[in-house]
């Protein structure tokens, strides 16, 4: 019998030297509570150089490298040649700067490779259905409605389109595809909504001529006039109206729509009423700013960002949608290696609702920061 000590040695991913790798990480946690702490006292941004943009280029390494060289590398090559978002003086875009505890969150959640999604009985799920219920909760949800964190409001409107096209279709969309009804959908938005409006109309199959960009007034918000009178003409000529888009907060102006009237409108010609919130819907939490998103809790779907003015680290969005039934309905789709299992053991067992039930994503981390 051979002896032990003629066995190969155990693959593993593991530092080879764990002493080395921790000094390192304590190092790069300073240089990081370095840099946030002195923003102020370097430019807002700096162009990457011809130089510097060169180093990207070429094929991989043949082999590994010593982390402590590629850590190198970051620091004169990727750190001072930022977007500049977290200076205190970035003026012009609505970005968040993200923050230290942020990133705390963000290696917390990188340590354990946490995966959120699927699977309920695990903690991460309780952090992101707890972090959900307080969304709807300051943005005036009622608690049984669902939602989910995303990358940011692209998804989040994809998303809350895609449940808008299953509830007012008149047909079966995720059987038949597109082609199964008879009457065209419509969908509105002013001509200020945002160009991830029109990228989720054309991702999910209604094409690009379905939306409708309606004509804003003086103040810079949908006239909702104009956009009465085009819902019933196309209904008129045979379509099929399906979705309005409100806006709380427009890119170009940061204008509000009037979100009441829209509800109004949605109820009396049974639309779907969406409303993209990208930064605007936080202006719910401020006393002083809440009456300018007033209507917006009676939207059947919202869309809205947390690395904006919640100053989260990109990228991290929500959208909720009023109807939770109806949202898990759209989506689910259970192959039999995820069949949610009963009782309390095994990875599949069902504690809470398995969030890829509610979204086009399988593999998501948990959005801790």
């Amino acid at each position: 019998m051979s002896d032990e000590t003629d066995r190969p040695a155990e693959e593993t991913l593991d530092p080879g030297d764990w002493a080395s790798m921790r000094a390192l990480g304590h190092r790069m946690l300073d240089d990081a509570l370095n840099h946030l702490e002195t923003l102020r006292d370097r430019p807002v941004w700096r162009h990457a150089p011809p130089g510097v943009k060169a180093l990207f280029q070429g094929p991989p390494p043949s082999g590994p490298q010593p982390p402590a060289e590629v850590y190198r590398e970051y620091v004169e090559n990727v750190l001072p040649y930022q977007i500049g978002n977290a200076h205190p003086r970035f003026w012009g875009w609505v970005a968040g700067t993200g923050t230290v505890m942020g990133t705390y969150a963000e290696m917390l959640a990188a340590a354990t490779d946490a995966v959120s999604g699927a699977f309920s009985f695990f903690a991460n799920n309780y952090v992101e259905l707890q972090v959900l219920d307080w969304c709807k909760s300051l943005l005036g949800y009622p608690p049984e409605a669902s939602g989910l964190l995303t990358s940011g409001c692209s998804a989040s409107n994809l998303i809350a389109l895609a449940v808008a096209r299953h509830a007012r279709a008149g047909f079966d969309v995720r059987k038949e595809g597109m082609r199964g009804g008879d009457r065209r959908m419509t969908l509105y938005a002013s001509d200020e909504a945002h160009s991830s409006v029109d990228k989720a109309i054309e991702l999910l199959g209604f094409g690009r001529d379905a939306l409708r960009r309606v004509p804003v007034n003086e103040r810079m918000e949908i006239d909702v006039a104009a956009l009465r009178a085009r819902v019933r003409a196309d209904r008129d000529a045979g379509l099929n109206p399906v979705c309005v888009v409100g806006v709380a907060g427009t890119t170009n102006a940061g204008a509000i729509d009037d979100l009441d009237a829209l509800a109004d409108l949605c109820a009396e010609e049974g639309l779907w009423f969406h409303v993209d919130g990208a930064f605007g819907a936080w202006a719910a939490i401020a006393p002083s700013s809440r009456h300018l998103v007033a209507g917006m809790a009676r939207a059947d779907s919202l869309a809205f960002d947390l690395h904006k003015w919640m100053w989260l680290a990109y990228p991290i969005g929500c959208v909720l949608v009023r109807d939770a039934e109806t949202h898990r309905r759209a989506f689910s789709l259970t192959p039999t290696y995820l069949a949610h299992g009963e009782g309390d053991r095994g990875l599949t067992a069902v504690d809470v609702p398995w969030l890829s039930d509610y979204g086009f994503e399988g593999s998501t981390r948990s959005r801790r920061g």
